[in-house]
């Protein structure tokens, strides 16, 4: 499953939220290193705009942390109740 779809699985009312916890974990990420430039280009662009609740934003998120910090992209997943789309990332993986 795409990160995408895992979003799109997400309940909506749970993106500020959620994207506000990826964010924070992502700058705490110690691999932060293993983020592409062109993807953390991305997450700033739709930082900028406030735009890190939308799919879009939660999706890039979402796949920055899973390369930065996959067990806590997970964790958190699961934190929020979303053991279907902690699975789902699992296997993204």
């Amino acid at each position: 499953m795409r990160y995408r779809e895992i979003v799109e699985e997400i309940p909506r009312p749970m993106y500020v939220k959620l994207s506000e916890k990826i964010l924070d974990a992502l700058l705490e990420a110690k691999d932060g290193g293993n983020v592409p430039s062109s993807l953390a280009k991305t997450v700033l662009y739709y930082a900028q705009r406030e735009q890190l609740s939308s799919v879009a934003g939660l999706t890039n998120l979402l796949n920055a942390l899973s390369l930065a910090d996959p067990d806590k992209a997970v964790k958190i997943l699961e934190e929020f109740g979303l053991e279907d789309a902690s699975i789902a990332l699992r296997t993204a993986e």
